[in-house]
């Protein structure tokens, strides 16, 4: 009989035990590069990966360059974390019809940022993103900008949401002492 109940135990732990699944729809992320390729966020092979919401007409995007830029320095060594920047195509294109396809947008984001690339100087690869990514407030998961977000991969789970600029230091030399581009390199593993 103890055997019986150890058994009946046994099986039901490993019968009922969840497996790690995506939060948020997030495992649906993907977009493309400049060159055109499809870029999976669940694919990537990252144990840690950020994604900062960018949109040239937010100034406190503009602002968190420098520290942006600085932080993608720091972790690019370690090839367990990954950073890019990412838009919503429909959020940066101004005159962007709501019932636009991707391939009508995409050439007028990557436009845009090309340009953004050049005049700011971003160091961060741009992603310019797909539908279910969508910056929305009020409905979505990504409600403005900035908001830097940041993910444990296989599966890839969102854990950590950064509302607001990381800094918006833009003396280099000051960047590394500021408390919340410390805690933004802790969080994300690269402390």
């Amino acid at each position: 009989m103890k055997q019986f109940l150890f058994f009946l135990s046994f099986t039901f732990l490993f019968t009922c035990y969840s497996e790690k699944q995506s939060n948020f729809d997030v495992s649906q992320y993907e977009g493309l590069d400049f060159s055109g390729n499809k870029v999976i966020l669940k694919d990537l092979p990252f144990r840690r990966l950020a994604i900062n919401v960018y949109a040239p007409t937010c100034i406190p995007c503009v602002k968190e360059i420098p520290a942006l830029n600085y932080i993608y320095r720091e972790i690019s060594p370690d090839k367990t974390l990954g950073f890019y920047m990412v838009v919503d195509p429909y959020d940066i294109v101004t005159d962007a019809e709501p019932t636009a396809s991707f391939e009508e947008l995409y050439p007028k984001a990557k436009a845009i940022m090309e340009k953004e690339v050049l005049a700011k100087k971003i160091e961060l690869p741009i992603l310019i993103m797909k539908k279910p990514f969508r910056v929305s407030q009020g409905d979505g998961l990504i409600t403005g900008r900035p908001e830097t977000l940041l993910f444990k991969t296989n599966p890839l789970i969102l854990y950590y949401n950064f509302i607001g600029p990381i800094s918006e230091e833009s003396e280099l030399k000051l960047i590394p002492n500021e408390n919340k581009v410390k805690f933004f390199k802790l969080m994300l593993g690269g402390a």
